[in-house]
């Protein structure tokens, strides 16, 4: 039986599929030193781009997390029984990353807890200012078939978040703020029992920092210096110009037939293309009208944060929303025209390579058939 679990919750978009990365290539090592990063079976059957534990957390949680259907929770069912086997025949330190664990409500968090049956959990939670998460997250809703603009993306968010705290820690709904809310999440995790809840920083640049202060949160300064670091980092964002089409797109896509699967292929080619140009426009940012709200926010979850026994790795100021540092330039006519042209290009050139292996499999049949 374990008998230390550290939990990385997320949050999303502050690095936590690069330190999965660094995690799964260095678990031998890591096991070595005495830490077990449990590599699931989903991911050494292919089904995953990235080892981590959110899937399975689903077999156990269910519909806690608003995505996930009853159907989905019972089909990963077993993966969560595969994976609390593997934690509870394990001595010593067990490690899990799950970033949607970051959501979840007080009752949930206990019920994992006692399923995990450790008497010291300890909880990593590594963030990001809001000036940088929140234009990734809508960055993220536009590749996920959404429409809706950075500007009354950002509205809803602050209606849900007028509502108080107390909205958010109990409506399924209010999900994005029970991460986001640095202090309400560090509160929450350590008054449903967290042995030590520890705020990783994200600096942003060079990822090889954030690893570094990772390391140490969870233990393990001497591992600063990993044997092995992933040769690319994953998630790399679109662009100013790039989201911009991608919504236009999906908006034209809406009026069409296509099944959800032929929409998604749409979109994973042009992403695809876009991902592959050098000259790819400025990035997405806040509307100018909008940094002093997010500064604001900011300081208010900060604040909240030092009422908590939550220590801090990194620099504080890595989550400070700064309105004078952000650049609000925003996309030109010729950016957004460039990517348009990319995106279709990517389709056209899908489509060339589809047709040529239909018309060799025509060919193929022929000549079996004369």
């Amino acid at each position: 039986m374990a008998a230390r679990i550290i939990l990385h919750i997320g949050v999303q978009k502050s690095g936590t599929t690069f330190l999965q990365q660094v995690l799964q290539a260095n678990a031998d090592a890591l096991v070595k030193a005495g830490v077990r990063y449990p590599v699931s079976p989903d991911w050494a059957r292919g089904k995953r781009t990235v080892a981590n534990h959110e899937w399975a957390t689903y077999g156990l949680l269910g519909a806690e997390f608003p995505w996930v259907s009853h159907d989905r929770a019972s089909e990963e069912a077993t993966s969560w029984q595969t994976l609390l086997d593997d934690v509870k025949s394990t001595p010593g330190t067990v490690l899990l990353s799950a970033e949607a664990l970051s959501v979840i409500r007080t009752p949930a968090i206990r019920r994992l807890f006692d399923a995990l049956g450790a008497g010291d959990v300890e909880v990593v939670v590594t963030a990001r200012s809001l000036d940088r998460s929140l234009p990734s997250l809508w960055q993220q809703h536009i590749r996920n078939g959404r429409t809706v603009s950075f500007e009354t993306y950002l509205t809803g968010l602050a209606n849900e978040r007028e509502k108080g705290r107390d909205h958010i820690e109990a409506d399924p709904s209010a999900h994005l703020w029970r991460a986001f809310d640095i202090g309400g999440l560090a509160k929450r995790w350590s008054d449903a029992g967290a042995t030590r809840v520890s705020i990783v920083t994200t600096p942003g640049t060079p990822p090889h920092l954030l690893w570094q202060r990772f390391a140490e949160a969870i233990g393990l300064p001497a591992f600063a210096e990993p044997p092995v670091m992933p040769a690319a980092h994953a998630h790399t964002g679109l662009t100013a110009p790039e989201t911009l089409v991608l919504s236009s797109m999906n908006a034209a896509i809406r009026q069409t037939a296509w099944s959800g699967q032929n929409a998604d292929w749409v979109r994973q080619v042009v992403t695809a293309r876009f991902q592959a140009r050098a000259e790819r426009g400025g990035k997405v940012v806040p509307p100018p009208d909008w940094l002093l709200r997010l500064a604001k926010w900011t300081e208010e979850d900060l604040a909240a944060l030092q009422d908590t026994p939550a220590r801090i790795v990194g620099d504080v100021d890595d989550l400070r929303s700064d309105p004078s540092s952000e650049s609000t330039l925003q996309p030109t006519p010729e950016e957004t025209a460039q990517a348009g042209a990319e995106a279709a290009v990517a389709l056209a050139e899908a489509a060339l390579h589809e047709t040529l292996i239909q018309r060799n499999i025509r060919r193929l049949r022929h000549r079996l058939t004369t």
